[in-house]
């Protein structure tokens, strides 16, 4: 519920008609994953500078909500610092593959979908409360 919840969300800022107007890139999802596959060394080092912005827009997109009062803000999606641009370029295309019906939509929305999906965050854990026996 709280995935799906949050998919929405995305879904909503990645919108044409939002509230606030926003730039969104012409460039759909399928003419990226073209780009991202012809094997070129300039199409890889696009794919990954691109992949690598989103993860760095959301990750700074949480470390602002933090600051701004908000720690429990959802973050959509956690990607280990080790992980590499080539790594994370093969999961969105594997990703859009899998995900047709997403092709024709703007790339932010599907590369955001792939990353969310590929990269889920852990849930935050706590103890349960435990209660002392009656003396």
């Amino acid at each position: 519920m709280k995935r799906t919840a949050l998919l929405i969300a995305a879904l909503g800022l990645f919108g044409a008609e939002a509230a606030h107007a926003q730039r969104v890139s012409p460039l759909t999802a399928g003419s990226f994953g073209r780009i991202c596959t012809r094997g070129a060394a300039a199409g890889n080092e696009i794919c990954d500078a691109y992949i690598s912005g989103m993860a760095d827009a959301v990750a700074l997109a949480k470390i602002n909500d933090r600051n701004e009062g908000d720690p429990n803000a959802p973050a959509g999606f956690c990607v280990p610092a080790s992980e590499t641009g080539p790594s994370m370029r093969g999961k969105v295309i594997a990703w859009l593959r899998a995900h047709r019906d997403v092709l024709q939509k703007p790339v932010g929305e599907g590369v955001f979908m792939a990353l969310h999906d590929a990269y889920p965050c852990a849930a935050k854990m706590t103890a349960p409360k435990t209660e002392s026996a009656p003396k």
